[in-house]
């Protein structure tokens, strides 16, 4: 990998290209059994990964070689990234031979193109896009936009627009929201295109005290793959420094997408 950068008027320009080379050797792992591990999305991380599978119930063979390239703009004065841009795939000089169970081989000389763009160059707007290009199909394969506007401290509303061909386009609604000094409204609305309903809506109140937090969250979700829904309602109790007690709602996502 290399870093090239310039100044230019208060702004830090770079160009970083890299280029990955991977060799695993095959050998035979059918006989072994299989938990946990699968295979990752193609995303930032997973482009220059030399694991080709999450988890360790499977070790993928590899004769490929990564490239892409990064772009960056950056404030000189205050280090904050303000616009970052990526492109990357991944070249195959040999048809990978290990594969999990139900997935398809492949004879392909390339992977998806990738590329991501984030934005976070006016003050209070954060924008991030991403797209997975299936260069021999010629189509989008995943598309991914959001968009986060921070009114002040605290207080943050997000828009997200999910599609994966053949499989899902969903719309996504969240926002953060203290009413008070240590209480805190939380929501989400996720609605689906193409099966025009809701997948998910919760919402959420939560009181921070110095030492602990007590979190309530109201949800109505799709509990079946009929499309049954179902309603839930969620207390946790954390305790600063240790540990939490009640049904995990930490993750809650209504918070900022940083």
């Amino acid at each position: 990998g290399l870093v090239f950068e310039r100044a230019a008027r208060r702004r830090l320009q770079t160009i970083e290209p890299r280029v990955v080379y991977t060799y695993v050797p095959f050998r035979e792992q059918s006989d072994l059994p299989l938990f946990d591990t699968g295979l990752p999305d193609l995303n930032l991380v997973q482009l220059f990964r030399p694991e080709r599978y999450v988890g360790a119930d499977r070790l993928g063979d590899a004769n490929q070689l990564a490239a892409g390239a990064t772009g960056r703009l950056i404030d000189a004065d205050t280090g904050r990234e303000l616009i970052s841009a990526t492109v990357g795939q991944i070249r195959y000089f040999e048809t990978p031979r290990v594969r999990l169970p139900g997935e398809p081989a492949t004879t392909r000389e390339s992977s998806d193109a990738f590329a991501q763009l984030t934005v976070s160059a006016f003050e209070r707007w954060n924008v991030q896009l991403a797209q997975q290009y299936d260069t021999q199909e010629r189509r989008s394969v995943r598309s991914l936009v959001r968009v986060q506007y921070e009114f002040d401290a605290g207080r943050v509303a997000n828009l997200g627009y999910r599609f994966r061909r053949g499989l899902l386009e969903q719309l996504e609604g969240s926002f953060a929201w203290p009413v008070a000094e240590s209480w805190n409204l939380y929501g989400r609305h996720v609605y689906s295109l193409r099966d025009s309903s809701p997948i998910e809506s919760m919402a959420g109140l939560e009181y921070r005290a110095c030492c602990w937090r007590v979190r309530l969250v109201g949800s109505r979700y799709v509990s079946s793959r009929t499309g049954e829904q179902d309603t839930g309602i969620s207390l946790q109790l954390e305790l600063n420094g240790l540990s939490n007690v009640g049904t995990e709602a930490d993750a809650f996502p209504g918070r900022p997408l940083r």
